[in-house]
């Protein structure tokens, strides 16, 4: 069917806009959908792009196809040949000005013209030019794309890309054996590409069944939905048995292809004279002969050229939508990347800038960790191990439970009174639920988080009173002095010390844990990361032992002086105790009157005998332990908020001194220029990556900018 003129017209700017797509190099992170050419060197491979596009490579030019050539055929008023390069995405050093800059024009063709500005062009790339080329810094092959713009008012819109031929054996002088792994490469990058309409060629006088490209295909294109077989050399297929077999290709009887297959006519090798008219009445006469006439619509440039046009423009719009799509998230990505690496980091001020945002970043964070406030910040939400303060105050309860129920080496009565005090098992499991599974490498000679409370003794506690009180008595009469006391006060706090340690050091893995995992998460670039924490490590560890040390002044604090406490709490449960102990030694004394059913009475003679009948030693040890117990709940809750006060919350979160502020902006002040170069100054990867995303967003930028045109 005939397209009216304005179909035409949008037709051809479609492809002219996926042409202009691929000029800006973004097909090397979004496929394209484009046409391109495969095959061996000698299948007779550069004739396709001649037939369908009308451009003649120079015979003269020697190896001609040692990169990527992209034909583009477009309608314009004037008639002209323009001829410049597309670099690759990673083109840098010599060659990298050379090939922007590089244009050359011409108004007519012929060989001696085209293999000057192939020649030129190949110097641009840094293509080796004949056998007798001795530049060292010169390749045989190169991955930069030479662009053959064809204009004039005959002209239809069509795009194909010539890739190099493929070959087995190097050329003494020419190529090397890596040329050969190259230019594999090459032609696979090229074919795996989903968008990509694969021309196979296939010389009609050999056996398709040892053709090394059709397996290539087949490989990047398992259903054979996107290849296409270009049978090349027809007049070479003498014999009726090989001119049958390619009959039989083209009507799908072997080696089927949904796209199907072409036969075309090559021009001669030594036909440097022939214009294009020329070689399509040529190639037309030659398959009027009859054995060609049942493939008919299969044979020849036109039929092909007018099939891959159709296939072009159909797969352009098909994809051209995902292809926007796409280039707008990679877009994105990129953008994210670069932001994640900062501005460029080559001098002071720049690496000090990047730091400190890193380091501003952690404290805001920090702040809002310590206050609970997660819904502040969006890292909350999948990064649950950095809600500090939830976790500090579970470790707390969990210290505080530990200390109420384990901390006492024995019972004090054998009557349990605080209900917390009925234990289950001989082990109190301490170890709360997140905490980090592995203690630090530079934490190893600090702390010490594997202590686990046993359970207190059964009691009561009396025998052991009166064995420190035997051997610790002075001349009191009736009375004890407070160093029995402190040693019965001892004995009972020994767990305290194991407790508290384990319980800082429990405290110290939280914080540590918490400033390792937030820089890790803030800090994309890893070098960096490993460089600042090594840097800090040092001080992180001083705040931490100075922590330590603060516990074990409070644990020397309680246990080297008298026993003293100011706390009212300390005398009315002493003497509640007392009038408790008493009223259970006299229930057994007391009788029923049956007047007063329900109420017992106590003779006074029966008083006065129970009172008489405990000696003296027996009264004092009864009282050492009123007061112990007395005195131990006092200073058991005041050391426990104590420790979590001074220790915990001052010392490892909230003072001046804590280590949650050591990586501060403040800190990255006061580094010198040879530290920030050591830390942030961006090492070679670094700069590459960079250079990298810099290029690839650029293309992005420019391929959007199309799509909105």
């Amino acid at each position: 069917m005939t397209e009216t003129k304005p179909i035409a017209l949008a037709n051809q700017a479609l492809l002219a806009k996926i042409d202009k797509l691929r000029e800006t190099n973004v097909g090397a992170a979004i496929p394209l959908p484009q046409l391109v050419v495969v095959g061996d060197q000698s299948s007779g491979k550069s004739s396709v792009p001649e037939s369908v596009t009308g451009f003649c490579f120079p015979r003269a030019a020697g190896l001609c196809t040692r990169y990527a050539t992209q034909i583009t055929c477009t309608r314009q008023a004037v008639s002209k040949v323009t001829i410049s390069i597309i670099p690759r995405p990673e083109a840098d050093g010599l060659f990298k000005p050379r090939l922007p800059s590089f244009e050359r024009q011409l108004n007519r063709l012929n060989d001696e013209d085209l293999a000057k500005v192939f020649d030129e062009a190949s110097f641009a790339m840094g293509i080796r030019i004949g056998t007798n080329d001795d530049n060292p810094d010169a390749s045989a092959f190169g991955e930069d794309i030479l662009k053959i713009e064809i204009s004039g008012p005959e002209q239809t819109h069509l795009t194909v890309i010539d890739v190099p031929g493929i070959f087995r054996v190097a050329t003494p002088g020419l190529t090397v054996e890596s040329d050969v792994a190259l230019v594999r490469n090459i032609v696979k990058r090229y074919m795996a590409n989903p968008r990509t309409i694969i021309l196979a060629v296939l010389p009609c006088n050999v056996d398709i069944a040892t053709q090394e490209i059709l397996k290539l295909a087949e490989e990047a294109d398992p259903d054979g939905i996107r290849t296409m077989g270009v049978l090349t050399k027809p007049d070479l297929a003498i014999e009726k048995a090989t001119q049958d077999a390619v009959v039989d290709l083209v009507q799908g009887r072997r080696n089927k292809l949904k796209l199907g297959y072409f036969v075309v006519k090559n021009r001669n090798a030594d036909d440097t004279i022939s214009t294009a008219s020329d070689r399509l009445a040529t190639e037309n006469a030659f398959f009027m002969a009859p054995h060609w006439s049942s493939i008919a619509t299969s044979c020849g440039t036109a039929a092909l050229t007018a099939r891959l046009r159709d296939l072009l423009l159909e797969i352009s719009k098909r994809e051209l939508p995902k292809v926007k799509a796409e280039i707008e998230k990679r877009k994105r990505q990129t953008e994210a990347q670069l932001n994640a690496m900062g501005e460029p980091r080559d001098n002071e001020n720049t690496q000090r800038q990047y730091l400190v945002k890193i380091a501003s970043r952690i404290q805001d964070i920090t702040k809002s960790a310590l206050n609970g406030h997660y819904a502040d910040d969006t890292i909350f939400k999948h990064k649950a191990d950095l809600r500090l303060i939830t976790k500090m105050i579970q470790l707390n309860e969990d210290f505080s439970n530990v200390f109420w129920k384990c901390g006492h080496y024995q019972h004090f009565r054998s009557g349990l009174e605080d209900k917390g005090e009925k234990l289950l098992g001989e082990v109190i499991p301490t170890t709360v639920s997140g905490m980090p599974g592995n203690v630090y490498d530079e934490l190893h000679d600090i702390i010490d988080t594997d202590y686990e409370c046993p359970k207190p003794l059964r009691g009561p506690m009396t025998e052991t009173v009166q064995e420190l009180y035997s051997s610790s008595r002075g001349p009191e009469l009736g009375t004890f002095n407070g160093t029995v006391l402190a040693s019965v006060f001892d004995k009972s706090a020994q767990k305290w010390k194991p407790l508290v340690m384990s319980h800082t050091s429990k405290a110290i893995l939280l914080v540590h844990d918490f400033i390792f995992n937030l820089l890790d998460e803030l800090c994309p670039d890893s070098m960096v990361k490993e460089q600042l924490w090594g840097n800090v490590v040092d001080d992180l560890r001083e705040k931490y032992k100075h922590a330590m040390k603060h516990a074990c002044f409070l644990l020397e604090i309680e246990g080297s002086s008298w026993p003293i406490t100011y706390n009212h709490y300390f005398n009315a449960t002493l003497q509640t105790k007392r009038q408790k102990r008493l009223a259970e030694s006299l229930t057994d004394l007391a009788v029923s009157i049956p007047e007063h059913e329900g109420t017992g009475f106590i003779p006074l003679d029966h008083i006065r005998q129970h009172t008489t009948d405990m000696d003296n030693k027996q009264q004092v040890c009864e009282d050492i332990l009123d007061s112990l117990e007395s005195y131990y709940k006092v200073a058991r809750k005041r050391f426990v908020d104590t420790v979590c006060q001074h220790v915990v919350h001052y010392m490892l979160l909230s003072g001046p001194d804590s280590p949650l502020k050591v990586l501060s902006p403040d800190y990255v002040l006061k580094l010198t220029p040879d530290q920030l170069e050591i830390i942030a100054g961006e090492d070679t990867a670094g700069k590459s990556q960079r250079q990298r995303l810099t290029r690839e967003l650029e293309s992005l930028s420019s391929a959007i900018q199309i799509l909105r045109t």
